[in-house]
């Protein structure tokens, strides 16, 4: 249908774990594509990210925030994409932005889904209705069929850590403790209801101490709340990495430890591209279709009648996670992550 050497731009402005998981359909195109060129266009938050995914030869930013911000900045973007000459768009997300500004750089084709009025800016359309619960690694492998194109078998996630943020992290983090595995633990998520509870929390972490060198990592929001969490269960501060890693950095750390405890955040689909073993709390999100799903990994979820609520229950407080027993907690990571299990370092 297309000429082999192809220009192609994907766009994908979602967050850190939707640009992770966008993998597949990369390895979809270069599939398709050999010889083709692969731009992912993406928010400036994730950037750094997209640069480390496989298949990916160029990064274009799209600041909707800033310098692009408004139909005026969406013109001027639109502009510059049309020196690049991209032949082929593709649009992973369902609001219309992406499909607006592909129409703006005048790409030939331009496949999305047929949502929020993308139809009008798209020629190779598909449907936004999901057929089933499934992943959501596999979700995005729907867009090909805008371009009758086949889905590469192979769906893992995968990121290539450039040899520098291999080298920051060892002078950041202190990974002298060798007696016991080294266990990252991320608490926090996009919104409150996904969180650990702070009693839960402190729990886990008093429980875990003994057998694992703990490293708590999250942004530098996190900073007041990590600073108490040490005190109270007697963590060093070199255990404490709130905003203290940038993207890159924190997916070298994860493939350098022997596992993560999370709860539905980027720092999750960032583990499951570097083969990080992973113990997963789930509350308000579904994990069929967010879920670690590698052989090491365990998904701890109540599936609450209400869930997936997506924190906008009308809960007064998220049993779905509150309720969860501190003794499930700690005996999926110690069935899961035990030493010896990584040789990542």
């Amino acid at each position: 249908m297309y000429q082999k050497n192809h220009k192609i731009l994907v766009i994908d402005l979602a967050f850190i774990g939707d640009v992770v998981l966008v993998t597949p359909v990369l390895r979809s195109l270069k599939q398709q594509y050999p010889d083709g060129e692969i731009t992912l266009m993406t928010v400036p938050g994730t950037a750094s990210v997209a640069t480390m995914l496989p298949y990916v030869n160029h990064v274009i930013t799209y600041d909707k925030r800033g310098v692009d911000k408004g139909l005026l900045g969406m013109w001027r973007l639109g502009k510059r994409l049309r020196q690049e000459n991209f032949d082929l768009a593709v649009c992973m997300n369902f609001a219309v932005r992406g499909a607006m500004v592909a129409w703006l750089a005048g790409i030939p084709q331009r496949a999305g889904y047929d949502i929020q009025h993308g139809r009008w800016f798209l020629n190779r359309t598909t449907s936004a209705k999901r057929d089933g619960i499934k992943h959501e690694r596999l979700n995005h492998l729907e867009v090909l069929r805008a371009l009758s194109i086949e889905p590469a078998k192979d769906t893992t996630l995968g990121l290539c850590i450039p040899p520098e943020a291999q080298v920051s992290v060892r002078q950041k983090v202190n990974f002298t403790v060798v007696e016991k595995p080294k266990l990252a633990i991320c608490p926090y998520g996009s919104y409150e209801r996904k969180n650990l509870p702070l009693e839960l929390l402190v729990q886990v972490l008093m429980a875990l101490k003994k057998d694992y060198h703990l490293y708590l990592i999250g942004d530098k929001g996190a900073r007041q709340n990590f600073a108490s969490l040490g005190k109270t269960c007697g963590l060093d501060k070199t255990q404490l990495l709130p905003g203290t890693l940038n993207l890159q950095e924190l997916a070298a750390f994860l493939k350098m430890v022997d596992g993560l405890l999370t709860v539905d955040t980027g720092p999750q689909h960032m583990a499951q591209a570097v083969a990080c073993p992973t113990v997963a709390v789930f509350g308000p999100t579904d994990p069929r279709v967010w879920g670690p799903s590698g052989e090491k990994d365990v998904v701890i979820y109540r599936a609450e009648s209400c869930s997936p609520c997506w924190g906008k229950g009308g809960c007064d407080r998220a049993k779905c996670i509150q309720d969860i027993d501190v003794a499930e907690i700690v005996q999926a990571v110690k069935s899961r992550i035990q030493p010896g299990m990584s040789e990542r370092n």
